[in-house]
C-alpha cells in the first residue's frame, strides 16, 4: 500500500528518472552533460545575436543556419517574389524592403533575375532603383530545371565572389516557392532557406 496517489510525468519533463537502477540514473546524467556541452557559451550567443541583427534576421533563424552550414552566413540570395518586386515598365522596390536591406552590415546582396530577363540588365536596374550595392544576379531557373543547371547558374554568381554555397542563405516567398527554394538549396548546397515574410516582418 502506498502513502498516496502517484502521477506519471508527462512527455518532455526534465526531472530525474525514477530510481529504477543505477544504470538509468547514469545514462540520464550523461545525457544532461552532453546536452549542456552542446550549448554555446553566453559570450558566443551574444556575438551571434549581434551578427543576426547585422543580417536583419531573427536569432533563431541565424542559429539554425549556423548549425546547418557550420559557418556564419556571408550573403543573402533573394528571389524576385521575396523582394516583393513589381515588374512594370520599371522595377519598383517597396520602401520598407529597401530600408531593411540598407541596414544590413557585412553581407553580400544577391538576387535571382526574373525568368526571361538578362541577369546583367536586371542587376543594373535593381541597383539603380534600390540605391543598394547588389553584388550579383543569377538567372531564375526555368520550370523543372536540371539539378546541374541550377548549380551551375548559382556557381557563376558565387565563384567570382569566392563564396561557397554554404555561405549563402536563400530568401524566398514561401510557401509558394517551397519547391524551387528547396531544389536550389540542395543543388547549390546553400546554407538554408528563409521565408521572406518572416525575414522582412512588417516590411512586406
Amino acid at each position: 500500500m502506498t502513502d498516496g496517489p502517484t502521477h506519471a510525468k508527462g512527455i518532455g519533463h526534465n526531472a530525474p528518472p525514477e530510481p529504477v537502477s543505477l544504470w538509468h540514473k547514469h545514462m540520464w546524467e550523461r545525457a544532461r552533460a552532453e546536452q549542456a556541452a552542446k550549448r554555446p557559451p553566453m559570450a558566443v550567443i551574444r556575438m551571434q545575436m549581434a551578427r543576426a541583427t547585422e543580417l536583419g534576421m531573427r536569432y533563431a533563424d541565424y542559429a539554425s543556419l549556423y548549425r546547418t552550414a557550420g559557418r556564419d552566413p556571408a550573403g543573402l540570395l533573394f528571389t524576385p517574389a521575396a523582394l516583393n518586386l513589381r515588374l512594370a515598365r520599371r522595377l519598383v522596390l517597396p520602401d520598407p524592403v529597401r530600408a531593411h536591406l540598407a541596414g544590413l552590415k557585412n553581407c553580400q546582396l544577391l538576387a535571382l533575375a526574373p525568368e526571361g530577363e538578362a541577369p546583367e540588365a536586371f542587376l543594373a536596374e535593381l541597383r539603380e532603383v534600390s540605391a543598394l550595392n547588389f553584388a550579383s544576379a543569377a538567372p531564375m531557373p526555368a520550370p523543372q530545371p536540371s539539378w546541374q543547371g541550377m548549380a551551375q547558374a548559382l556557381r557563376r554568381v558565387l565563384d567570382p565572389l569566392r563564396l561557397p554555397g554554404n555561405a549563402i542563405a536563400l530568401v524566398g516567398a514561401l510557401p509558394g516557392e517551397n519547391s524551387l527554394c528547396a531544389s536550389l538549396c540542395t543543388a547549390a548546397r546553400l546554407a538554408g532557406v528563409l521565408d521572406s515574410a518572416a525575414y522582412f516582418r512588417p516590411a512586406t
